[in-house]
Order: C-alpha cells, then structure tokens, then sequence
C-alpha cells in the first residue's frame, strides 16, 4: 500500500510504501530513497509530520558479507525484483539470502577499493568497506563512515545538519556476526556457505532510537515495514539528481557513457549528411 507524503524542493514528491520488500519494490519501481535523502525528508518536515520519528524505513543500501574479510557496502539507485523475491523467500525461514559463490562482494569490494586509490571524497562514493564488528560513527567517530552514508547532512550545524537533528547521538551501525559470516555459529540461519551473504537495503532507524542502522536484517518479508521512494511522474523526480545528490561514480560512469554514445551517433548521422552535399 502507498502513500504520498509530501514535496520536497529539488527531491520531488515522496511516497510510502508499506509491505514487504518485493511490495516495496513493486510499488516504488525498485527505487527506494537513499539513507542521505530519507535522512533530509526528517529533516525538512521535522515538527510537521511524523516521517522517521517513532518509526523507520528501509534504504537503498546493499550489504555484502564474505567468510574472513571486511563488509562491503554499497549505495544503488534501483533494487531488482528478483533479488527482493530471494531475499523475502529466504528470510520467511529465517535465513539470510546467499549466492553460490563470492562474485557480488568481490566487484562491490574493487569498486570500495578502486574509490579509496581514487581519492574520491567520502560523501560521494558509492562503496565503502566497513569494520567486521558493529560500530558507531558521527563527526567525531569513524567519521569517514558518516560522511559516506550521510552525505552533505554530515555537518555539525545548520539547518542541512542530520547530526543536530539527531541530538548529536553517534548513529550504530549494526553488522551480522563475524562468527555467523565465517561458519563459526548459526550455520542455520545462512542458505548456503562459501558465497556472498547479501543483505539488499538497510533498515534506518527512527530518530526515537537514535536513528541506528541495521545491516544485518533478515526480515524483508515484514508486511508492516516500510520504504519511501520518489513518486514516479513528479516532475523533479525525472531528473538524474533527484536520486542521489551529489552524483555516485557510478551515475558520472553512465552519464558518461550515455554522453559518448550520442556523441557517436551524432557523428555518423554528421558524415551521412556531409557525404549528402558532395
């Protein structure tokens, strides 16, 4: 079931969608709101609607576990219905959702790598690796982590500032078990072992318990959580930047390669012309 919720100036017209995470995506045409935009809708209605106060919402993060190493994490711009499917599927029994083999967490893992070598500032990457514990991170603790999920709402002041509205509570982030993840314990909540354990959104807390965020979660087949997403046909909700601002590398990437293709086809289509006059 959805819901417009209200506007909000260069993001677009927002909706609810209640249900599990395959309604989720049905409803929201896989495009979940970011942590960084779902933590600006709190802060651009705080005090007038109850949006992430008493209740949380599930993000466009994907987390991805492998036996003996870091988590990855990583932001996307659209869920496919067929992992939302496997992933519900898996987690009706109480299992975590696991592919056949470590393919997903190692291109996840280069791409955090490749950012890292890059330099590319932490507010603009689209993956980062994570410690193997729980942690909890705000200006001042891990910080690079906080500019990474936050984005331009990590400043400590300011109307723009998740921190303040936060009460400047650390924001923990909890991971699943190394244990479970290498094999030690549990072995019953994983579908299979040896591949890549992916967790495919990110359970952001409400502001009542300190705005903590789950990356561990094995319940997408919840019928009573919730994600947000831009309604589709609402004007700024067309354009690129209304789904991540700023851009991820990977949106520069395909931009980028949008750009080359019409500018080749803009180049034969000058030749075919040219060859006209002749």
């Amino acid at each position: 079931m959805t819901k417009t919720i209200t506007h909000i100036r260069g993001l677009g017209k927002f909706t609810t969608s209640v249900g599990n995470l395959v309604t989720n995506v049905n409803e929201l045409k896989g495009r979940l709101a970011s942590l960084r935009n779902d933590a600006l809708l709190r802060l651009k209605t705080s005090g007038n609607q109850n949006i992430g106060k008493t209740e949380g919402t599930r993000v466009a993060l994907e987390f991805d576990y492998i036996k003996g190493a870091n988590p990855v994490v990583i932001k996307y711009d659209k869920l496919s219905l067929s992992l939302a499917e496997k992933v519900v599927r898996a987690n009706r029994v109480n299992k975590y959702h696991c592919t056949d083999s470590t393919k997903r967490y190692d291109t996840n893992a280069k791409k955090a790598e490749k950012e890292e070598q890059s330099g590319v500032p932490y507010e603009k990457r689209s993956a980062i690796l994570l410690p193997r514990e729980n942690f909890k991170m705000s200006l001042d603790e891990n910080s690079n982590h906080f500019a990474f999920f936050l984005e331009d709402l990590a400043g400590k002041e300011g109307e723009n500032s998740y921190f303040a509205l936060n009460e400047k509570n650390p924001i923990e982030v909890y991971l699943i078990d190394k244990k479970i993840v290498d094999g030690e314990r549990d072995l019953q909540l994983l579908q299979s072992q040896g591949g890549t354990i992916v967790v495919p959104y990110g359970w952001f807390r409400s502001l009542d318990s300190r705005s903590e965020l789950d990356g561990n979660g094995r319940n997408a087949n919840y019928y009573d959580d919730r994600a947000r997403g831009v309604l589709e046909g609402s004007g700024e909700a067309t354009s690129p930047k209304i789904l991540s601002l700023p851009y991820t590398q990977r949106q520069i990437i395909t931009e980028l390669n949008r750009f080359s293709k019409l500018e080749k086809e803009i180049q034969k289509s000058r030749q075919f012309l040219e060859s006209l006059k002749q």
